[in-house]
């Protein structure tokens, strides 16, 4: 069994992606937070909304980009070996 760390990073971050959207609040039925608080609902929520794509967009990326890798890398042994 091959170690790939690029794929198992790109898993993590597809799930960090989808429990960012999990934990989503959505600022038209969050009760405004008082003065002096952590954030307001727009800020958390735009929050969440950057993570997913941040974490989606890595891990689809890493994912993309190794599979290409791969079947460059398998193409280039399948020619060497017949020639």
């Amino acid at each position: 069994m091959k170690n790939n760390s690029l794929a198992m990073l790109a898993t993590i971050s597809l799930a960090l992606g989808l429990a960012s959207l999990i934990g989503y609040i959505d600022p038209a039925v969050c009760e405004g937070l008082k003065q002096g608080a952590f954030g307001s609902c727009e800020q958390s929520a735009q929050e969440h909304i950057w993570a997913f794509w941040g974490f989606a967009g890595f891990g689809i990326l890493t994912l993309v980009g190794g599979t290409i890798r791969s079947r460059r890398m398998r193409a280039r042994d399948i020619k060497s070996n017949l020639g």
